[in-house]
C-alpha cells in the first residue's frame, strides 16, 4: 500500500508539472529595453500582453532579488498590451547603482509571481574619446574625387556613437556603436567656405551618456588659392605665382589673355604697364591678385 501511495504521488506530481509545462504563460509579448542612465535620461520600456485581466504589480529588482522600484502597486489591468517605462531610479528618486536588473511581475488573481528574463542594464559612467588621425588637414571639396571628403579615425572606450563638431556646431552624427571612423564632406554638411575649422569629437553612449569633448584639431577647407594678393612685374618680364588647388587643371585670366594650364607655378608674360586683376578659377571657385605692371 505504501509503494501504492508513493506511486499515485510521483504520478500526482509528475501530471501538475506536466500541465505546468502545457500551460501558456499568462505574460507574452514582452519587449524591455536593454540600458537605462539616470543622469542621461535615458529611460527604458517595459511592455508585455496579459492573457486576461488581473490586478497586476510590477516592480524592478536587483541581483539579489530585492525590490529598488515599485512601478505599479496592485491595479487592475485589463487583457491586452500595457507598457511602463523606468529611468533608472529608485523609489525615492535616487539613481540606483550601476549593474544589472529586472522587471518583476505579480498577478494577484492568478496567484503567480514572474520574473522576467530581460535584463536591464543602468550604466552611468561616462565613455571617452580621443582623435587617432585624419586623413588629410586640407580638404577640397569640390566635386573631383581629390581630397573631397575629410575622414577621422578615433578611439573610444567602449561602445559609442561618434559626433563630430566644427567650430562648436554639430555636423555629423554616427547612427553605429560600433564604428571607429567618420566622414565629413560637402555632402553631409561641409561647408563651402574656405578657411580654417576648429574640430572636436564627442561619444554618446549606448545609456545615452555624453563624453567628454576631445582635444581640438584643426582643418583648412581650401579650393583654390594665389600665394600672393599683390604680384608686380615689369614691361617685358613675366607675372610669376603658385597656385594651390588639387584640381587637375584650372583657368586664368588677366584682362583680355586667358587660358587652362596643369602647372601650379603659373608664369605669364607681363605685358604693358598698369594695373590688372589676376583671376584663377576652378570648379566654379576662384582666386584674384592685383598685378601691378611697371616700365
Amino acid at each position: 500500500m505504501l509503494v501504492v501511495a508513493l506511486l499515485g504521488g510521483s504520478a500526482a506530481a509528475f501530471a501538475v508539472t506536466e500541465r505546468l509545462k502545457l500551460e501558456r504563460s499568462p505574460i507574452y509579448g514582452t519587449q524591455v529595453g536593454k540600458v537605462a542612465s539616470p543622469d542621461s535620461g535615458r529611460r527604458v520600456p517595459i511592455v508585455f500582453r496579459l492573457r486576461k485581466g488581473d490586478t497586476l504589480s510590477l516592480a524592478i529588482v536587483d541581483s539579489n532579488d530585492k525590490v529598488v522600484r515599485a512601478l505599479l502597486d496592485s491595479r487592475h489591468k485589463s487583457k491586452g498590451k500595457h507598457g511602463f517605462f523606468w529611468d533608472g531610479r529608485d523609489d525615492a528618486g535616487k539613481p540606483v547603482p550601476d549593474g544589472t536588473y529586472r522587471p518583476r511581475v505579480h498577478l494577484a488573481k492568478d496567484h503567480r509571481t514572474i520574473l522576467l528574463p530581460n535584463k536591464i542594464v543602468v550604466d552611468t559612467k561616462l565613455p571617452h574619446i580621443a582623435l587617432a588621425r585624419t586623413n588629410v588637414r586640407l580638404v577640397s571639396p569640390d566635386g573631383d574625387a581629390r581630397h573631397d571628403y575629410l575622414t577621422v579615425f578615433f578611439h573610444v572606450s567602449e561602445p559609442a556613437r561618434a559626433v563630430l563638431f566644427a567650430n562648436r556646431r554639430r555636423v555629423v552624427k554616427l547612427k553605429s556603436f560600433e564604428k571607429r571612423s567618420l566622414q565629413w564632406g560637402r555632402r553631409n554638411g561641409m561647408p563651402a567656405k574656405p578657411g580654417i575649422y576648429r574640430l572636436q569629437l564627442r561619444a554618446i553612449d549606448q545609456a545615452g551618456n555624453p563624453s567628454p569633448p576631445s582635444q581640438v584639431f584643426e582643418i583648412r577647407i581650401r579650393y583654390i588659392e594665389l600665394a600672393k594678393h599683390v604680384i608686380r612685374a615689369r614691361t617685358g618680364g613675366r607675372i610669376v605665382v603658385d597656385v594651390s588647388t588639387d584640381a587637375g587643371r584650372y583657368n586664368w585670366r588677366i584682362g583680355s589673355r586667358h587660358g587652362r594650364v596643369r602647372n601650379r607655378h603659373l608664369v605669364l608674360a607681363a605685358g604693358t604697364p598698369g594695373t590688372y586683376q589676376l583671376v584663377v578659377s576652378e570648379s566654379g571657385h576662384s582666386a584674384k591678385a592685383t598685378v601691378v605692371v611697371v616700365p
